[in-house]
C-alpha cells in the first residue's frame, strides 16, 4: 500500500493488519515448539541453553545481515543489465523488506510480490521488477536442485539412519524437482500466469485477493502484465547468460551462508560435527517442506521439520532443538523485529528513478535548497 497517499484511517488499519500477522506468526512459533518441547528432556534441553553463550544468537543474526548486503549488490548488478542504476539503500531496503513480509505471510509467498511493489513505487518498471525477482526465485530452485544432484548419494547414504526423517527427505526431493518442472513452465511460457489468473478469478482464492487488492480487475492486469515478461527474460537468460551464471553462483553462496548459520549452533551444542554435505542437502530440503505447512513464514513447522531430522543426525534431541531455537531466534524473529521498524518508519518515496542524460535510469535526488543568510542593511 502506498503509505504516503493513504486515507484517514486506512494508515491504522494497515498498522493493524501488520500487527495481528506478527502476532500469529509469533504465537504458531510458541504453540508449535512449546508442542515439540513435550518430547525432549527439559533438563537437557536447559542445560544446553545454559551452556551457550550469546554469540551463538548474534552469529546467524549478523549471517543474515551478510546476505542482505549480498543480495543487495546482486540486484544492483541485475537491473544494471535494464539500464537501472539501483542505489544500495533502495536495494538492502527492498531484500529487508522482502524477507520480512515472507516472514508474516503463510508459506512466505508474500515476500516477492511487496519487493515488486516497492521497486514499482520507487517508479521502475513493474515487469521489470518482477522480471528480476521471478528470476531471482528461479535461481534459488536451481542451486537446490544442483545441491541435491551433488549430494544424492551422500542424501541416500544418511537416510537409512533417520527413521521418519528420511520420509521429510524423500519428499524434499520430489518437492525439488516438481517445483523446479513448474517454474520452468512458468518461466518459458510467462503467459500462463495470466491464463491462470484469469481461470481463477472468479474462485474463493480469486475472490480473496480482489478484496485484498481491492482492485476487481486485478486478473486482467496481470493477464496484460504477464505479457511483457518474456521480453524480460531474453534480455537476460538470453542475452545475458553470464550476468544469471554469476548470479546463480551468488545464490549459491548465500544458500551455504543460510546453512551455516544453523550449522554452527548446532555443532557447537551438540558437540556433533556432521559432515556439511550431509548436513546442506538436509537444511535445504526440510527448508523446502516446511514452507508447505501454512504458519506465517513457517514458523513453528521449520523447528519441527529440522528437529526431525538433524536430532536424528546428532543423536542429541536436547541440544539440537536449542541450537535450532536460537538460529531461529537470530534469523527470524529478530529478523522480524528488524523488518517491522524498518517498514514502519523508513519513508519510501514516490516515482524517484528517471533516466538521466544518458539514458540511464537513477535515483534522482532532490537538490538541496540553501539555507536564507540575513542580509544586514
Amino acid at each position: 500500500m502506498d503509505r504516503e497517499t493513504e486515507k484517514p484511517g486506512q494508515e491504522g488499519t494497515s498498522r493493524k493488519t501488520l500487527a495481528k500477522s506478527i502476532f500469529l506468526a509469533l504465537l504458531a512459533g510458541i504453540v508449535i515448539n512449546a508442542f515439540i518441547g513435550l518430547l525432549v528432556d527439559y533438563g537437557e534441553l536447559f542445560s544446553a541453553f545454559s551452556n551457550t553463550s550469546i554469540a551463538t544468537l548474534i552469529v546467524p543474526f549478523l549471517a543474515i545481515i551478510v546476505i542482505y548486503i549480498i543480495d543487495s549488490y546482486r540486484f544492483k548488478y541485475v537491473f544494471s543489465k535494464f539500464g537501472i542504476r539501483l542505489s544500495f539503500r533502495d536495494s538492502f531496503y527492498d531484500n529487508i523488506i522482502g524477507n520480512f513480509f515472507s516472514g508474516i505471510t503463510p508459506g512466505s509467498v508474500g515476500g516477492q510480490p511487496f519487493q515488486v511493489l516497492h521497486f514499482s513505487r520507487l517508479g521502475i518498471d513493474s515487469a521489470i521488477a518482477s522480471n528480476v525477482i521471478f528470476s531471482r526465485l528461479i535461481e534459488g530452485n536451481f542451486v537446490q536442485l544442483i545441491i541435491v544432484i551433488i549430494f544424492f548419494k551422500n542424501g541416500i547414504g544418511m537416510m537409512a539412519g533417520l527413521g521418519k526423517g528420511s520420509f521429510l527427505l524423500s519428499a524434499g526431493m520430489v518437492a525439488t524437482v516438481v517445483m523446479t518442472i513448474v517454474l520452468l513452465l512458468a518461466f518459458l511460457n510467462p503467459y500462463l500466469l495470466g491464463i491462470l489468473a484469469l481461470r481463477m478469478e472468479k474462485s474463493w482464492l480469486g475472490r480473496l485477493i480482489t478484496r485484498m487488492t481491492k482492485n476487481p480487475a486485478w486478473a486482467e492486469k496481470l493477464s496484460v502484465w504477464s505479457q511483457g515478461l518474456s521480453d524480460g527474460f531474453k534480455v537476460l537468460w538470453k542475452n545475458n547468460t553470464h550476468t544469471i551464471v554469476i548470479d546463480i553462483l551468488a545464490t549459491g553462496v548465500t544458500q551455504t551462508i543460510w546453512a551455516l548459520s544453523l550449522y554452527l549452533p548446532v555443532t557447537v551444542l551438540t558437540g556433533v560435527a556432521t559432515p556439511f554435505p550431509e548436513f546442506l542437502i538436509s537444511y535445504c530440503l526440510c527448508g523446502l517442506i516446511s514452507l508447505f505447512i501454512p504458519t506465517p513464514g513457517g514458523s513453528g513447522s521449520v523447528e519441527a521439520s529440522y528437529l526431525l531430522v538433524l536430532s536424528a543426525l546428532t543423536g542429541k534431541p536436547a541440544a539440537t532443538m536449542s541450537a535450532i531455537l536460537l538460529w531461529r531466534v537470530g534469523t527470524y524473529y529478530l529478523q522480524l523485529l528488524l523488518g517491522s521498524l524498518v517498514y514502519i518508519f523508513v519513508k519510501v518515496p514516490k516515482n524517484v528513478y528517471a533516466k538521466d542524460k544518458d539514458g540511464i535510469m537513477r535515483h534522482v535526488r532532490k537538490p538541496r535548497v540553501p539555507k536564507r543568510t540575513a542580509v544586514s542593511g
